[in-house]
């Protein structure tokens, strides 16, 4: 199994478009790794994760065919992980695909509302190009080759957050936590009560190594360990699994590459980047 980080910042992207901190100013004299578009994944190279704006930059710097990708697994409706009038594109007279080579798009019931909401307003009958499913939490659901679950996300509710569990059909398995906080009760409880093994875990770290926050719905480097600890704590991780911090913020702490890379490797964490490989 697989994942390709394509896009690994929070919102704002760093550097941010109209800040000159000193992270961004940092970042545009490093360039490289220091650069982070708006958060999306590929796992296997075929199940897409998230559809920010900066999609149409992610296939063309990363060599990616959109017309071969089926299913797109969406986190939430803001708009840094859903950016809709883009899927517009799909239609007719934008695109040269046809009927026979729909996409579908799952996430919870209100991210699928955002979608059809705005897709139906453009006089086309999306079903025949583009297709939502709904992804009810703690049930799984077959999304393409992958068994996928969605567990509930501390974060704004009212953009109907949700985290993965995905499955590939060799067993491997990885926990996508973007954007959230420390996991709610719920999600501990259901990983309790149905126990497995997680291969790979990318936790969302927009708060770098900042030691206190003042607002729920996001993690930080101590929060990602605390994260980790219970995982291994209750069986679902050990010494096995690669754990990965991904989703950065300019607003926090450390949070360059060249200054967080080191923070997190002690804590036994990888440091996403654009375009960063792993197979696990």
């Amino acid at each position: 199994m697989k994942i390709q980080y394509l896009g690994t910042a929070a919102a704002e992207g760093t550097p941010a478009l109209f800040c000159n901190c000193k992270i961004c100013t940092r970042a545009r004299e490093l360039g490289g790794k220091e650069f982070r578009t708006r958060s999306q994944a590929l796992i296997d190279g075929n199940l897409l994760i998230d559809f920010p704006a900066d999609t149409y930059m992610h296939c063309l710097n990363n060599g990616i065919d959109l017309t071969t990708i089926k299913n797109v697994l969406i986190t939430h409706n803001h708009s840094d992980h859903l950016y809709v009038d883009d899927i517009v594109m799909r239609f007719p007279g934008f695109s040269n695909q046809g009927e026979e080579n729909p996409i579908t798009f799952f996430g919870t019931h209100g991210v699928m509302q955002a979608i059809n909401g705005h897709i139906y307003r453009k006089n086309y009958n999306p079903s025949a190009w583009i297709k939502t499913q709904a992804l009810v939490y703690y049930q799984p659901e077959m999304v393409g080759e992958y068994r996928v679950t969605a567990l509930e996300a501390v974060h704004d509710q009212g953009a109907c957050p949700a985290i993965y569990i995905i499955e590939n059909p060799a067993g491997k398995r990885l926990l996508y936590a973007h954007d959230t906080d420390y996991f709610k009760d719920s999600v501990w409880e259901y990983l309790e009560q149905n126990p497995m093994h997680f291969d790979f875990v990318s936790l969302d770290c927009t708060n770098g190594n900042m030691k206190k926050v003042d607002y729920i719905g996001h993690m930080s480097l101590d929060v990602n360990i605390r994260v980790k600890e219970h995982l291994m704590q209750i069986g679902c991780a050990d010494e096995k699994t690669v754990f990965c911090c991904n989703h950065f913020s300019h607003n926090a702490d450390d949070v360059l590459y060249e200054t967080f890379a080191p923070l997190a490797e002690k804590e036994g964490f990888l440091t996403s980047y654009d375009g960063m490989e792993v197979s696990f």
